[in-house]
């Protein structure tokens, strides 16, 4: 008796996690006379929902830079490549075209996801100013738009992008949730002298293993200790001493 109740308890357990676990695959099987297409913000932890970029980070020479959106289908893929239309909502100051342009906005073919391309363009304008983009998804002839809930840990709904561009020092969108815990409190200061100190420009993004991560930290605790020997403690734009923990 103790036995077939276990196996009863046993299975029940498998199939109500069989459920959960197919819960997300479950709105990927949409009725595919009705295909939709959102942000994918499933990883919305590391695959941030919005990015303050700036070109301060970059050589001179430096004029593009590209950040990749990645969208995923509600449906089934089919065997030709598919586009997606993404518009720049009112209210949004930078401008498609100068600021910034969208390339591969499309679903390939045999394929249930992909990666927006967003083209940032370096102008005269931003080394005093910043502008604000927000990007939506909206119908077209190959998809409408899907599910506008917000995913865990994102702050936009799904449908929803948004960024920043400037050639002013500004704070990544991702500092505190993210580079922080390795090289504690923002300042402009200290940001420069790490992206010279370890050649890294890349602010925006997170995601590095952990092998990588504890290289770039050792390498900043070496160079900060170098730099007070010869010239005392490093002092930031707000009177702060730099440190790093």
């Amino acid at each position: 008796m103790m036995k077939r109740l276990l196996s009863f308890i046993g299975a029940s357990t498998a199939l109500l996690f069989s459920i959960l676990g197919c819960k997300e695959d479950d709105k990927l099987m949409f009725d595919d006379s009705d295909p939709k297409v959102s942000f994918d913000k499933r990883y919305a932890g590391t695959l941030v929902d919005s990015v303050n970029y700036s070109f301060a980070f970059q050589s001179k020479d430096i004029i593009t830079d590209t950040v990749q959106l990645p969208v995923r289908i509600i449906g089934l893929p089919r065997n030709t490549d598919r586009n997606i239309a993404i518009t720049l909502t009112a209210g949004s100051t930078a401008k498609e075209g100068y600021h910034y342009k969208l390339e591969n906005a499309v679903i390939p073919a045999n394929a249930s996801d992909g990666t927006v391309d967003v083209i940032f363009f370096r102008r005269a304008g931003l080394k005093d100013s910043v502008v604000t983009g927000e990007l939506k998804i909206i119908a077209n002839a190959d998809f409408k738009p899907g599910y506008d809930d917000n995913a865990v840990s994102a702050v936009l709904d799904r449908l929803t992008w948004r960024f920043t561009l400037t050639d002013k020092l500004e704070k990544p969108s991702i500092w505190d949730s993210y580079w922080k815990n390795l090289f504690g409190d923002y300042s402009n200061t200290k940001i420069l002298f790490l992206t010279e100190l370890l050649n890294y420009t890349n602010w925006n993004q997170g995601g590095l293993f952990p092998q990588d991560s504890n290289q770039m930290l050792a390498q900043a605790r070496l160079g900060i200790y170098e730099y007070e020997k010869t010239h005392g403690p490093m002092i930031d734009e707000n009177g702060n001493r730099v440190i790093i923990p």
